[in-house]
């Protein structure tokens, strides 16, 4: 997986940096390989979770992920690992127990993790691309009347690439507000082109140009975007590097 991740995301271990001022910090987690090495860094709630699990693949990949989690947090924490404890938000949103930063995010989507750290609420989300027969019904119930009449204006190859790109720029905002499922996918308008950008915003007092919305796809068969409030950050992206 790690020959396969864009150039944009340089090598770098756990620790060897701190999050500097506008910055944002993405790491690209490969799932795939042994599960050993982040096992001792999970908590005991996450390892009998683990033991729940049916399908080894499914065991593997929350270890990796998790354990990644927690190795990432550490780093900029000066702390060991094992040792981080999380709250929950009102929609699960897990934050740091007690300093509350950074805060985090953490998505996952075939063999491949992403995790956003930030001085802010962040929110990442990534899909790895598959066919959808269904795509046309699934955005015409999830998205925008605007961001529907996109998707369609588009050429048929561009169809899929375009999908993904507004489901996981949405995600991600919803990710960042910690709303869950409480809130509509279509009160919010997002681009579905290249460049990742919030075309209006229809609840709450909230303005598309109090956000932050980028692109931040890992690999040529992974969408992935990142969400946050405020001003245009530094996304500085990242594949962790496990020793």
């Amino acid at each position: 997986m790690d020959e396969l991740l864009n150039a944009r995301y340089r090598p770098e271990s756990a620790g060897a940096l701190a999050l500097g001022a506008g910055e944002i910090h993405v790491w690209a987690v490969p799932l795939q390989g042994d599960a050993e090495a982040f096992m001792p860094l999970l908590s005991s709630y996450e390892q009998q979770k683990i033991g729940r699990f049916l399908v080894i693949d499914h065991r593997r990949r929350y270890a990796i992920a998790h354990g990644a989690l927690r190795a990432i947090l550490a780093g900029y924490l000066g702390a060991d690992a094992v040792d981080l404890e999380f709250d929950f938000g009102p929609r699960g949103k897990p934050y740091l127990r007690g300093a509350r930063m950074p805060f985090f995010n953490l998505t996952h989507s075939g063999q491949l993790a992403l995790v956003a750290v930030a001085a802010v609420e962040v929110g990442v989300d990534v899909e790895k691309l598959r066919h959808l027969e269904s795509l046309r019904d699934i955005a015409r119930r999830h998205f925008s009347p605007s961001e529907f009449a996109a998707l369609e204006s588009q050429p048929a190859a561009e169809h899929l690439h375009a999908f993904y790109r507004c489901w996981t720029r949405k995600e991600a905002y919803i990710k960042a507000l910690g709303a869950g499922l409480s809130l509509p996918l279509d009160v919010f308008d997002v681009a579905i082109g290249p460049e990742a950008a919030f075309a209006a915003i229809r609840h709450g007092d909230e303005r598309p140009e109090q956000w932050f919305l980028a692109d931040v796809s890992p690999a040529a068969d992974f969408v992935g975007a990142l969400a946050c409030r405020g001003p245009k950050w530094s996304v500085r992206t990242l594949a962790l590097q496990v020793a």
